[in-house]
């Protein structure tokens, strides 16, 4: 059936801009309760944020006080929305929030209480008893101890259990539990199995939580103990590396045992292998405080002197502690320590302890802290006496020493040939890719041209990437330990890919390009990389030295060798220059070009090259008149005898 026209608004009559909820609409409504809802989300966020940050300087307890408050606050504002949905008659549904209320109004002045008499509630207990009666009578009003509102007891009983231990906690428990059984005689109900569950339950909970307090304050009273002996070790072996001289540094180890083992008296015997003369071949000793004389320090002279027989039959263990009485009755402490420095050598500390000076053992990675940085301190004496013993030699070994420093020259000079090496090959085949992905681009209406264009430019990558995994190989040209892929070679092949690679390029410089080849030209043996490298740079010079004209590759027999020539009209080369442009780094005529230099070593490579096939490099040129390039390689041995 046909439905009405919609209404056609008059143009005239402007639109008032829209508004949520200005239409009454339910979108509208929905949109402001939200942003209301948000607003009131940030801010109670940002109360609990306040509330938990802790003033500085504020003491452990207080600043477990401190944000308690905030988990309180936490638990009003959960509890509050919850209560409707416990079903509490009308009339301890209002006594219920009267709890939560003053259970808010505790809290605000336990907050102001810590601002202005902390110490107030520095030990917890008025805090905790607060929230005991809070949740005894929010337990009453929701209906008693068998309601479901008795597992927020679990919360008061636990952390009265993490904070104060198994006391407090267990004392907690039983007001609980004493309640509940007071409601089931009032109500003239006797226990059931749900008491009993719950009463253990709450009891098995509270113990749980007291024994996991009872393990984090020994693990931190273990940690507090480290700290102690470390800081005591660190302490102790300040002093180790304030002297060189065996001595001082032992009478620094007396001091540094003595200050570790907090003994008063402390002898120090250093013993080394039968023949070791790091430390003068005879065992060294030092007191503390200095006293050799003493009737304490000969006795624990006498004591180390009788271990000395002892400590061969020590297994290398780090450090030995034993005990042993003094002639004068006292209680001796002797660490052996085995020393971990070039050679075998043992470090015997005795010291007097008592009880109170020595009444827990130190532990193990303390002993071997101390026993290595004893052994550094040693070994650092030991080599200063070597040095001293051999300063004679060493200032006759300064020759050696300036010669060894030229060789590390040499070899910085080289890393940076190297490097060069490195950025003149990449340099080629980047440059053909580059330039035939330019052409390809150019040739959209040409597929023959397009074809070959990305045949070349697949061959250059190929070539890339084969210079790139021997690219390490140029170090090994000058030291003879290059591997060379030595093959039969026909160089009539190798110049028709070069002059793929390289006519469309330099016909790109507006120069023009020809090859012409001599005859027929046997087979060479040669590494056909290396060649096209060589072949590369120079054709490479020739277009970057020739503003105009020509460049021409060709090759030819002559006599058993086959020549190749590179030939060009650019600036030329001065007679003098022309065995110095191939040495390392020489570039000659600047003054003649503007265009870019190279590096410098692309003719001392392709020398080298060369000269490894058997060949020769020479250029022939005058300035002004184009220069010719060429490369003599030999045939193939196994040919038949040329022709004259």
């Amino acid at each position: 059936m046909p439905t009405a026209p919609a209404p056609i608004r008059s143009p005239a009559s402007p639109q008032a801009p829209h508004r949520p909820g200005a239409d009454g609409s339910e979108h509208g409504r929905a949109a402001l309760d939200q942003g209301r809802l948000s607003s009131s989300l940030l801010a109670i966020r940002d109360l609990l944020t306040s509330q938990w940050r802790v003033p500085e300087g504020v003491s452990p307890s207080l600043t477990h006080e401190w944000r308690l408050i905030g988990v309180r606050w936490v638990g009003v504002l959960l509890i509050a929305p919850a209560l409707p949905l416990a079903q509490l008659p009308p009339d301890r549904l209002a006594a219920a929030y009267g709890i939560l209320a003053a259970a808010a109004a505790l809290n605000t002045l336990y907050w102001y209480v810590l601002k202005v008499r902390p110490a107030v509630l520095a030990n917890g207990y008025l805090t905790t008893l607060g929230d005991v009666l809070l949740h005894i009578a929010m337990i009453i009003v929701g209906g008693g101890f068998s309601s479901p509102f008795y597992f927020i007891t679990f919360t008061i009983a636990t952390s009265t259990a993490m904070r104060y231990g198994y006391g407090p906690a267990i004392g907690v428990v039983a007001v609980i539990v004493g309640l509940d059984s007071a409601e089931h005689v009032i109500t003239g109900t006797p226990p059931d199995a749900w008491f009993a569950f719950r009463s253990a339950f709450l009891t098995l909970t509270t113990i749980l939580a007291a024994y996991l307090r009872d393990l984090a304050l020994r693990a931190e009273n273990a940690l507090q103990d480290r700290l102690h002996d470390a800081n005591l070790l660190n302490e102790a072996t300040a002093e180790l590396g304030a002297s060189l001289e065996l001595e001082p540094l032992l009478r620094a180890v007396a001091r540094a045992g003595a200050h570790l083992l907090r003994s008063e008296h402390m002898v120090v015997r250093l013993i080394g292998e039968p023949g070791d003369d790091s430390f003068g071949g005879e065992p060294a000793a030092a007191t503390y405080p200095g006293m050799a004389n003493s009737i304490v320090t000969r006795a624990l002279e006498i004591l180390c002197e009788r271990r000395e027989d002892e400590h061969k039959l020590l297994i290398p263990q780090r450090h030995s502690v034993s005990f042993d009485t003094l002639s004068t009755g006292q209680r001796a402490c002797i660490i052996q320590l085995w020393l971990p420095t070039q050679r075998p050598t043992w470090v015997t500390l005795a010291c007097v302890v008592s009880a109170a000076q020595f009444n827990r053992h130190l532990d193990d990675d303390i002993l071997d802290s101390f026993a290595e940085r004893v052994a550094l301190a040693l070994e650092n004496a030991s080599l200063y006496r070597a040095l001293s013993v051999r300063s004679d030699a060493l200032f006759n070994a300064y020759a050696d020493l300036a010669t060894a420093h030229q060789e590390l020259m040499r070899l910085d000079q080289m890393k940076n040939d190297f490097l060069a090496n490195v950025s003149h090959e990449l340099r080629t085949p980047l440059s053909s890719i580059r330039s035939f992905s330019e052409l390809l681009l150019a040739y959209d209406d040409d597929p023959v041209a397009r074809t070959e264009f990305v045949q070349i430019i697949n061959s250059e990558s190929e070539r890339l990437a084969r210079l790139v995994g021997d690219v390490l190989d140029v170090m090994k040209i000058e030291s003879d330990n290059m591997d060379w892929n030595m093959a039969s070679l026909d160089v009539q092949t190798v110049l028709q890919g070069m002059q793929r690679t390289y006519a469309p390029l330099i016909a790109m410089h507006g120069i023009a390009f020809s090859m012409h080849l001599d005859g027929e030209i046997p087979p060479v043996t040669a590494d056909r990389d290396r060649i096209e490298q060589v072949l590369s740079n120079l054709l490479n010079n020739a277009i970057k030295f020739t503003e105009s004209g020509s460049i021409t590759l060709s090759a030819t027999r002559v006599g058993d060798q086959a020549e190749i020539s590179v030939c060009d009209t650019g600036i030329g080369i001065a007679p003098g220059d022309a065995e110095r442009i191939f040495e390392r780094f020489m570039q000659v005529g600047p003054m003649l070009t503007g265009k870019p230099r190279g590096s410098g070593l692309g003719l001392t490579i392709c020398r080298e090259i060369i000269q490894h096939h058997g060949g020769q490099i020479w250029v022939e040129s005058h300035p002004g008149e184009g220069s010719i390039f060429k490369v003599t390689l030999p045939l193939a041995t196994e040919l038949a005898p040329t022709k004259a």
